[in-house]
């Protein structure tokens, strides 16, 4: 497809129909392909992404020993007293930092006045274009800092300063890794702060700019509005930490309180609605906030304080990669990364203090594909039209599947082999307090079910999520996050909070006049399901620094990075489907989709408009690192130049009736293949539990 990156082509591994791993040589490999090369060639309008490769080889690997060496070696040193400065403090203090300013400085201005004429603010403004609606902004997942207001004694001199989202941050980690990972870690029973600790997020534009020196968020977006006449009086950005489950921004922070009144204030001053913008989880976040204000204010608020609600990349059904991020500390880039570099990173900061400290951010339970085998088993993302799984694995034509017995459901997670009885997943001591001074311990009767994970060797989306609430990362059961959000798709009957997440369970308020636009990125092979396997073997070994007394254990299974099969789009144990890089097709697309169809989902009968585009990479000189202004990727979508002005034809209420859908993926016909499925799509989840 156009705009996908091609990977050289990766040894082949094949699965059988047990989802079991054998190894096949590559000549045979070559030689069984070689004949069906045209019909692979045949199906183009349905080819999938393709995942995008990273160079290995030995140079990496010795570089990669090198890095680690020189990380570690001068640390050993000042600790044992033979160098009197630590050389990573003076380091990045002297030299790092102040470089990084010069380059920011230099990169900012000679960018202003170079795209000024190009920016399609500029343009727009020319044409008459002028501010009408207020802005408010919601960031997403990790791309907006989070400061110290508290903390231990090793963490004080950054007393107000940015504990993530700056340099500030990479100086910190590597000063003292284990101060900075407890002061980032929540309280895994209570989701707020641990004693002693506050981290809060950063406020105003600078908080979700650019995450770190250069790296550009929201920076170009702002400008463009700034060129049209905005500032500081017509726009804010509503940044919030993002570590925390949505009912604890509320009952620490008072978040969606804050932004109920910040939009109401803005009614008032204005004269006018509000458009609502968002990124990323921030999507997320704004589903749970017009679920809770209807609750809080009366069904009528989001009329009377809403124009639109502009959903840029948002995660509305969730992200698969919140599967092993839980589930064992892992993410693709990870785990490709230590099938090069072994136990090296591993040791330095390992997957069972990546598991650990995730798991206590409720955030992520909040990412959670949502919809159950309902939207995610059916597999229509997956395959082609006429297409449909072969044991879960590769697409075939229908009347091919059939012979296999009927179509099979998408797995979410598959195992090379089955779990070992032997091996203990879960264990927890005889008390557990959390801040709040409660013993959170799992009563004796309870703790067997935990140590049973679903025997087969295929987990479909229900039993992933049902067994990651249940193993709450280790934590058990009492995780304040298995507890904070619920996967049950049913609209019958009242819901609470912990169902306001999912669009699947609620439906959309009563506001009649109120638009929503869903505009997200398509042609970028994108995490959506994943190979493991059992390492018993493993769960205990890891012995690095500070981490042999972490509790909970390590994850007794792992990523099998070897299950390869290109024809398959399955890479370093990860298989993909369509998306922007970061959350698939089907979450960016589907909902929005559905939401058109009106029915209970949508029975104020919202408008919705899709504007979907397509990835476009360009290398440009004064912004290395990014894909170009028509990059379609997660992050580089804020700056694409096209959906740019589209947000500012909806702000200033400029030829904005012209925008209409602009579907250039699969969405329509995998959304017809859902919900034609006998399992129904969201009017059937909507009737099940998952």
């Amino acid at each position: 497809s156009s705009g996908i990156r091609r990977r050289r082509r990766p040894q082949v591994i094949e699965y059988s129909s047990a989802a079991r791993i054998s190894n096949v040589d590559d000549d045979n490999e070559h030689s069984s392909k070689a004949g069906s090369t045209g019909e692979a060639s045949a199906s183009t309008s349905n080819e999938q992404p393709k995942p995008v490769p990273e160079r290995r080889g030995i140079l990496l690997i010795a570089a990669a020993c090198f890095f680690l060496w020189c990380l570690s070696a001068p640390k050993i040193l000042h600790k044992a007293g033979v160098i009197e400065k630590d050389p990573y403090e003076q380091f990045l203090a002297e030299t790092v930092l102040p470089s990084l300013d010069r380059i920011r400085a230099d990169y900012s201005n000679t960018e202003f006045v170079a795209e000024r004429t190009n920016r399609p603010g500029y343009k727009l403004k020319n044409l008459g274009a002028r501010v009408k609606y207020p802005i408010v902004m919601v960031p997403g997942f990790v791309t907006s800092g989070l400061e110290l207001w508290g903390g231990e004694n090793c963490a004080r001199k950054h007393f107000r300063q940015r504990f993530w989202g700056s340099m500030s941050m990479a100086k910190t980690f590597f000063a003292d890794r284990e101060c900075w990972r407890r002061h980032l870690t929540l309280d895994p029973y209570t989701g707020g702060d641990p004693p002693s600790i506050r981290l809060r997020a950063a406020q105003g534009f600078e908080a979700a700019d650019y995450f770190m020196a250069t790296y550009w968020v929201w920076s170009k977006l702002i400008e463009n509005l700034a060129d049209i006449g905005y500032d500081g009086s017509t726009m804010t950005m509503m940044s919030y930490d993002w570590r925390l489950g949505y009912s604890v921004l509320e009952t620490r922070d008072g978040y969606f309180t804050n932004l109920r009144f910040t939009i109401e204030a803005y009614v008032k001053s204005r004269g006018e609605k509000v458009v609502i913008m968002s990124h990323s989880m921030g999507g997320t976040v704004m589903v749970y906030f017009l679920n809770w204000v209807e609750n809080d204010a009366g069904k009528d608020w989001v009329e009377k304080h809403i124009h639109s609600f502009v959903n840029i990349a948002g995660t509305l059904l969730g992200v698969p990669k919140a599967v092993p991020a839980l589930l064992s500390g892992e993410l693709k880039d990870t785990a490709a990364l230590l099938s090069q570099l072994g136990e090296l990173l591993e040791r330095y900061f390992g997957k069972r203090l990546r598991k650990n400290l995730w798991n206590t951010w409720g955030s992520l339970f909040g990412m959670l594909p949502k919809g159950g085998d309902a939207i995610w088993g059916v597999g229509a993302d997956l395959c082609g039209e006429d297409e449909a799984l072969v044991n879960g694995l590769e697409c075939a034509p229908r009347h091919i599947d059939k012979r296999h017995g009927g179509e099979a459901l998408a797995p979410m997670v598959m195992w090379n082999e089955s779990l070992s009885s032997e091996c203990p997943l879960w264990s927890q001591d005889t008390s557990n307090k959390g801040a709040d001074g409660a013993d959170h311990s799992v009563p004796e009767n309870e703790r067997e079910s935990i140590n049973q994970p679903p025997s087969s060797a295929t987990w479909s989306a229900a039993e992933t999520m049902d067994y990651i609430l249940n193993y709450g990362g280790g934590y058990g059961p009492t995780l304040s996050s298995s507890k904070s959000f619920s996967f049950d798709n049913k609209m019958k009957g009242r819901k609470g909070q912990e169902h306001y997440h999912n669009p699947i369970a609620t439906a959309l308020p009563d506001a009649p006049s109120m638009k929503i636009y869903c505009m997200y990125g398509t042609g970028i092979a994108t995490e959506r399901a994943y190979f493991y396997k059992s390492s018993c073997e493993e769960a205990g070994t890891s012995d690095s620094i500070s981490q042999c007394d972490e509790s909970p254990s390590d994850p007794p299974f792992s990523i099998d990075t070897s299950a390869r099969h290109e024809s398959a789009n399955i890479t370093y144990g990860v298989k993909f489907s369509d998306g922007d890089g970061s959350v698939p097709l089907l979450s960016l697309g589907y909902m929005c989709e559905t939401w058109k169809k009106g029915g209970k989902h949508n029975p104020s009968k919202v408008k919705v408009v899709t504007r979907e585009h397509r990835h476009v990479e360009e290398f440009i000189l004064n912004d290395p690192g990014r894909a170009g202004p028509y990059s379609a990727e997660h992050v580089d979508i804020l700056g694409h130049m096209d959906l740019m002005e589209d947000v500012l034809k909806i702000v200033t209420d400029f030829e904005a009736d012209a925008l209409e859908n602009q579907i250039v993926s699969d969405l329509e016909r995998i959304v017809r293949d859902i919900d034609s499925h006998p399992l129904g799509g969201a009017a059937g989840a909507a009737k099940r539990s998952f």
